[in-house]
C-alpha cells in the first residue's frame, strides 16, 4: 500500500469514528418549547416580585423618614420648647431604630434570595444550645411586654447554617413575643422522632391568626394586626425570613392557630444529623 492510500485510509478510519449528531426529534420540540415557555413565566414571576419588593420597602421607608425629617426640622428651627426636646429626641431615635431593623431584614431577604438548597456552609447544629441563647437575648423584650418565654427542649443535632437557624429561631420567638398579650406565654420546644425528623415548634397563646390570614403570614409585608405591628416596632419580615431559612434546609413549616387562643409553628427539619 503506498504512503498517500495509507494516509488516505487512515483519514477515513478518523473520521468514521467522530460520532454523529442524532437527527432532531420532532416528539422533542413542544417539550423544550413547553420548558422554555415554564423558564420564561418563572422569571416573570421572579421579577414581578422584585418590583413589588422594591416598591414596598420605598413606602415602608417612606413613613419613618418622614417623621425624622419633620421632628429635626422642628428642633433646627428653634420651634420645639425646651422641656418637649427629650421626647421629640426619643421618637426620631425610636423611628431611626425601625428604619435599621428593616434595612437589616431586606439585607437579609436579598442574600437568602441569592441561595439554593445546599448552598449554604453546614456543620452539625445542637438547636437546643442555639435556642437556649435565643431565648437569653429576648428576655428583655419579654419582659417588657409582660410575656413569659419558657424553654423546653432536649438536644436535637441537625446538618445546618447556625447563623440562619439563630436568626430564624429569634424571629420565630420575637414574632411570638409582639403578637401576644400582657401575662401570655411562648414556649420554644425542640425534639426528634424516632423516625429521625428533628422539629423545632414555638407555642404561644396570643392574638392567634385568622383561618382567611393564615396562608399569607410567610408573605413579604404581610401583617395581620398592621396597627400592632406598627406599635411593636415589626418590619413585616420576620416570618419571610423564617420560610427562606426553611427552604434552604429543606425543611417543613407547620401554622396551627385560632383567634384569642395563639399560635403554633413548628419547622420539621427531614433527618436528624
Amino acid at each position: 500500500m503506498s504512503a498517500t492510500n495509507a494516509s488516505r485510509n487512515g483519514c477515513e478510519a478518523e473520521a468514521a469514528e467522530v460520532p454523529v449528531a442524532a437527527p432532531e426529534v420532532e416528539a422533542d420540540k413542544p417539550a423544550r418549547s413547553r420548558s422554555a415557555l415554564a423558564r420564561n413565566e418563572e422569571l416573570a414571576r421572579a421579577e414581578k416580585m422584585r418590583r413589588e419588593f422594591s416598591a414596598n420597602v420605598s413606602h415602608e421607608m417612606k413613613t419613618p423618614l418622614q417623621v425624622i425629617s419633620g421632628y429635626a426640622e422642628l428642633m433646627a428651627n428653634g420651634l420645639v420648647p425646651p422641656e418637649d426636646v427629650p421626647r421629640f429626641a426619643q421618637l426620631i431615635y425610636e423611628e431611626s431604630q425601625a428604619m435599621r431593623a428593616l434595612i437589616d431584614d431586606v439585607l437579609i431577604l436579598s442574600r437568602l434570595d441569592e441561595m439554593a438548597p445546599g448552598d449554604n456552609e453546614t456543620e452539625a447544629v445542637n438547636l437546643e444550645e442555639v435556642a437556649s441563647r435565643v431565648v437569653g437575648r429576648l428576655t428583655k423584650l419579654a419582659a417588657d411586654a409582660g410575656v413569659t418565654v419558657g424553654l423546653k427542649a432536649e438536644p436535637v443535632i441537625i446538618r445546618g447554617n447556625e447563623t440562619l437557624l439563630k436568626q430564624m429561631i429569634y424571629n420565630l420567638v420575637e414574632n411570638a413575643i409582639r403578637y401576644n398579650r400582657p401575662g401570655g406565654k411562648v414556649q420554644l420546644i425542640t425534639s426528634c422522632t424516632r423516625d429521625g425528623h428533628c422539629t423545632l415548634t414555638v407555642k404561644d397563646n396570643g392574638i392567634g391568626i385568622p383561618k382567611d390570614a393564615q396562608s399569607s403570614v410567610f408573605e413579604r409585608f404581610y401583617r395581620v394586626d398592621k396597627s400592632r405591628s406598627k406599635a411593636t416596632g415589626g418590619t413585616g419580615l420576620g416570618l419571610a425570613i423564617v420560610k427562606h431559612i426553611a427552604r434552604i434546609h429543606n425543611a417543613r413549616i407547620k401554622l396551627e392557630s385560632e383567634v384569642n387562643v395563639g399560635t403554633t409553628i413548628t419547622v420539621v427539619f427531614e433527618t436528624a444529623h
